[in-house]
């Protein structure tokens, strides 16, 4: 088994070098479209259909997976929202991680600091 595998990868490799400089480029374009032409075809399809389903499978959302978009839904997923009356904008993130860069800092000169203090202690004294 292994040497008909290496006899294939051979052909393939001498079919290949037989070739003139500019038409490998499109060998490998080639051997591309036959591997993932399938399944760029069949998503093409389905994002046609004009579903809301693999937008949402994709999202981990798996809900109303036959939501036709018409015109009038699809304008209303896409118009710009306005922001209510008396609200307001904050550019604060709620859910951001907390910063400790200052705290990582300060473990660093104590530890700089102790090891310092164990090299003094630890200094020869000449006799």
């Amino acid at each position: 088994a292994v040497g008909a595998i290496g006899t294939a990868l051979a052909s393939v490799a001498v079919g290949l070098f037989s070739l003139a400089f500019w038409q490998i480029p499109f060998v490998l374009l080639g051997v591309l479209l036959l591997i993932s032409g399938p399944s760029l075809l069949l998503a093409w399809f389905k994002l046609r259909s004009r579903t809301l389903g693999p937008i949402l499978d994709a999202n981990g959302w798996a809900i109303n997976a036959r939501a036709k978009i018409n015109l009038l839904f699809g304008a209303s997923l896409t118009q710009l929202a306005q922001l209510p009356p008396n609200a307001e904008r904050t550019l604060t993130d709620p859910f951001a991680e907390e910063d400790h860069s200052a705290w990582i800092y300060v473990v660093w000169g104590a530890v700089a600091v102790m090891v310092v203090a164990m090299l003094w202690a630890m200094r020869t004294k000449p006799h």
